[in-house]
């Protein structure tokens, strides 16, 4: 005599795998730790000065030449965001300027610039 086929207890076999793996991959997945958020209360605030070498309009970067920032970084040429279209009026490609950086320690953009002429 065939028995009949128990459905619930084949749905059992079928999803117990799918358990296990769920519980296998939620414990591997909080295994890298989180990056820390860096608090944007923290802005700090540096005086440089450089040569603007490029502008990159639609990036909203303009990328300078400059100086040591002591205590910040070292001379070199790097991009710094402008978040107004005054800053970027402004200035011209080949202008040497002074400027005002802000950092909240994960990103770096001119809050204030003067040609010098």
């Amino acid at each position: 005599m065939v028995e009949p086929l128990n459905h619930c207890s084949s749905m059992k076999h079928a999803f117990l795998p799918l358990v296990l793996l769920s519980i296998i991959l939620t414990g591997c997945a909080n295994d890298t730790p989180e990056a820390p958020i860096p608090d944007t209360t923290d802005i700090e605030e540096h005086q440089v000065e450089g040569r603007i070498v490029r502008i990159l309009e639609n990036a909203r970067l303009i990328q300078v030449a400059h100086g040591d920032v002591e205590g910040f970084m070292s001379a070199m040429t790097m991009p710094f965001e402008f978040r107004s279209a005054d800053i970027r009026e402004a200035v011209e490609v080949g202008d040497s300027i002074h400027f005002t950086v802000a950092t909240d320690g994960v990103s770096n953009w001119i809050t204030e610039v003067t040609v010098i002429e």
